[in-house]
């Protein structure tokens, strides 16, 4: 047993050390060094290794003094260089392609050599009167192309870096994309509550509309019904004369009146509680006094809203001079007599769709400017379209929610 103890210990020493050449990783190139086993190069960008930088570390530039550039390359076997391209990015977009063209020069083994120390003024480029263009992380890369000598494959090898231009937080929109950026979130915000906000009001509407056979069983319209009109004629003919047209709406209307105002002076008054108290008209005084002074609005209604035309009750309202309720209550009245009809509500599609948009675009230059993302084009395009496509979803829910019964022409 103890002369076989040495010849396992020295077995078990050799295992492990073969076990540890198999599981550590190798390394082609000393650290903040790039490349491969034939071409390494040092790319340093402000005196920072490029290999060092990524979005968690990314290196801080101010336009105010020139961007620095060295480049070293270390060569380990007969290669043939062929070019080179510096790339600048801001949102996957290039904002610098600089190529270099080495003219397929020899490098042999054991080259040891400085090929660029340059800097590069940014402020000239990405400045406008002293004002930042952008702000937040700007992606890099370098890139050569080699092949081994008599050896005509073209190789690749490039590394990437990462550099944050502008303050952070609050100072992170001083730029033109800041400034931007935070007037369309803004604009995308307060678009996308307008929306809601005419959502709400429709669905409201439709809500008291549904169960409605008749304008009159309603009596007024909501400010958010949509009015629709053809021609109407009569079997001979004939358009309806506007002498019968005042008079049908006279006799349509009366249901419209709340019997909260007086409709004369306006007052506040509770019609079934007495006379009003400032005129001392009675409740149906008031109501031929309502019914009346709708009437006289019915021609000039008819060219608010002309054949084949598509008016929300709001607007019918406002370009009549006329308070919603006594909009609302005409309306009611003209599509009891066939001369309107509606069978929808206004729902802002449009508004919630492009708020979506909006907002879903402008996260991911938030992200870069705040958080120091470095998005790809794909991933801002496959952002934005996600929050077109929610937007159109809730959209069309809300305008189920929305949905109304047809009423007027024929019903």
């Amino acid at each position: 047993m103890k002369k076989s103890l040495p010849h396992l210990v020295s077995l078990l020493f050799v295992t492990c050390l073969l076990w540890s050449v198999v599981l550590t990783p190798a390394q082609a190139q000393p650290p903040g060094w790039s490349g491969d086993e034939n071409l390494a190069f040092l790319l340093e960008v402000n005196e920072v290794s490029a290999a060092d930088s990524d979005a968690a570390n990314p290196i801080p530039v101010d336009l105010a003094n020139p961007l620095t550039i060295e480049l070293s390359i270390n060569v380990s076997s007969n290669i043939v260089l062929h070019t080179g391209a510096f790339v600048m990015m801001y949102m996957a977009i290039p904002i610098i392609n600089q190529p270099f063209d080495f003219f397929d020069v020899n490098k042999s083994a054991g080259t040891n050599e400085n090929l660029m120390n340059t800097s590069l003024n940014l402020g000239e480029t990405l400045t406008v009167g002293g004002f930042s263009l952008f702000s937040g992380t700007i992606t890099g890369s370098f890139t050569f192309t080699y092949s081994l000598e008599g050896n005509s494959t073209i190789i690749t090898v490039s590394d990437d870096f990462v550099l944050r231009i502008g303050g952070e937080g609050i100072g992170a929109l001083a730029s033109v994309t800041g400034l931007i950026t935070a007037g369309f979130t803004v604009m995308g915000i307060f678009s996308l509550l307008m929306a809601l906000d005419d959502f709400q009001q429709g669905i409201m509407a439709a809500r008291k509309m549904r169960g409605a056979t008749r304008g009159s069983d309603i009596g007024i319209f909501p400010k958010a019904v949509v009015l629709r009109r053809k021609p109407k004629k009569r079997k001979d003919g004939d358009y309806i004369s506007k002498e019968e047209l005042v008079n049908r709406v006279g006799k349509a209307a009366p249901i419209g009146w709340d019997g909260k105002r007086c409709p004369k002076c306006g007052k506040k008054w509770k019609a079934d509680l007495g006379n009003c108290p400032k005129c001392n008209i009675d409740k149906p005084t008031a109501i031929a006094f309502f019914s009346e002074d709708i009437a006289k609005y019915s021609p000039k209604a008819m060219k608010v809203v002309p054949p084949k035309s598509k008016v929300t009750v709001s607007k019918f309202s406002k370009k009549l001079r006329l308070k919603p309720n006594k909009g609302g209550a005409l309306a009611a009245a003209l599509t009891d007599m066939g001369i309107f009809q509606t069978k929808s509500v206004k729902v802002p599609l449009k508004k919630v769709s492009m708020a979506g948009l909006t907002l879903a675009g402008t996260y991911w230059s938030w992200m870069q400017m705040i958080a120091g993302a470095t998005p790809d084009i794909l991933t801002v395009a496959l952002t934005t379209t996600a929050g077109l496509v929610i937007s159109i979803i809730i959209g069309y829910f809300m305008n189920f929610l929305a949905r109304v019964p047809k009423l007027g022409y024929d019903n």
